[in-house]
């Protein structure tokens, strides 16, 4: 089954949108669109993700899981734990996170916070820095805004983070549809030491890079998370033969079929633009004036540009190429 499906646009930044350059504000606007954040921050999404990361969900049902997401908490932990945006301490950098909530484990009396999870949307598994590195820095990051205040009674309350990345384009050959495991525990140079009670202590970090492959090609004895979140991107969310929890999914249809749409607009704007540099690199070999350029934008066939769109084009083309 081949399906080639084109490029996704990356969710989640550590950068402000103030911060990001004229061309890069449309992106944005995408990313955290409500359609898009509605559908990944749905619990019959989610459910299945935390069914395949988390060990104490493997044996659950789908629905069952679904009662034990809450951003609700009896525990006495820091309130802006919940924020998506991570303001940090002192001088650190303003972090986003794409979904982030608290969950409950099963067997509870009262539904409290058990763990956090995070999930993260990746277009470029291997960027200008390293993927694991960052998700390593915002387990860290989710560890260290649950401390309110120093003390016993603070360190006692400390929840596991469970972070999941979705990396969707670029993946290298070896890593497609595969999923990268890290886990925070640790050993002792004497073999006869009982560490069991320090390794369940220390169990705070858990980083999932999930990899997919470009086009979502299945393969036969795939993952059950890898072929989940493929019918999600293929729109076959309720189709058997892509997606092993397809009955489930079914409520969360009309979602997916509204965030596929959306994709495919910004699809197609992206392809306008990427046009748009292409005339414009054509018309500045042919020894076309900044003037004569802007006319011909205005007046081509396909995708013509009003003079405030063309004028702007024509200086985002010479700022990114150094014109």
């Amino acid at each position: 089954m081949e399906h080639k499906v084109k490029q996704v646009t990356v969710f989640g930044s550590s950068t402000s949108a103030a911060e990001k350059k004229p061309e890069e504000k449309e992106d944005i606007d995408y990313t955290y669109d409500r359609p898009f954040k509605k559908l990944f921050s749905d619990k019959v999404f989610l459910a299945p993700v935390l069914k395949n990361i988390v060990p104490e969900y493997k044996n659950l049902e789908l629905e069952d899981i679904e009662k034990l997401i809450t951003t609700d908490s009896a525990v006495d932990v820091n309130p802006q734990v919940y924020n998506s945006e991570d303001f940090g301490k002192g001088s650190e950098m303003v972090a986003h996170y794409d979904v982030l909530v608290s969950c409950a484990l099963p067997g509870g009396k009262v539904i409290c916070v058990g763990f956090y999870f995070d999930l993260e949307m990746q277009r470029e598994s291997e960027p200008e820095y390293p993927v694991v590195k960052l998700g390593v820095y915002y387990c860290c990051r989710l560890v260290s805004r649950q401390i309110e205040r120093l003390g016993k009674e603070s360190y006692n309350q400390i929840k596991p983070v469970y972070s999941v990345w979705i990396m969707l384009n670029n993946i290298p050959e070896g890593l497609e549809n595969s999923i990268y495991t890290l886990e925070l525990s640790g050993h002792s140079n004497k073999e006869t030491a009982d560490i069991a009670g320090l390794n369940k202590q220390a169990d705070l970090i858990h980083l999932s890079l999930v990899y997919l492959s470009e086009d979502f090609r299945y393969e036969k004895n795939q993952d059950d998370l890898i072929s989940y979140l493929q019918s999600v991107f293929l729109n076959k969310v309720s189709n058997s033969q892509f997606n092993p929890y397809y009955e489930y999914s079914s409520k969360i249809k009309e979602e997916v079929d509204e965030i596929m749409s959306v994709r495919e607009m910004f699809e197609a704007r992206g392809e306008a633009r990427g046009e748009i540099r292409g005339k414009i690199n054509i018309l500045i070999e042919d020894g076309y004036t900044d003037e004569k350029i802007i006319e011909r934008l205005m007046k081509t066939k396909t995708n013509p540009l009003t003079r405030e769109d063309a004028e702007k084009f024509l200086s985002l083309y010479y700022e990114k190429y150094n014109v």
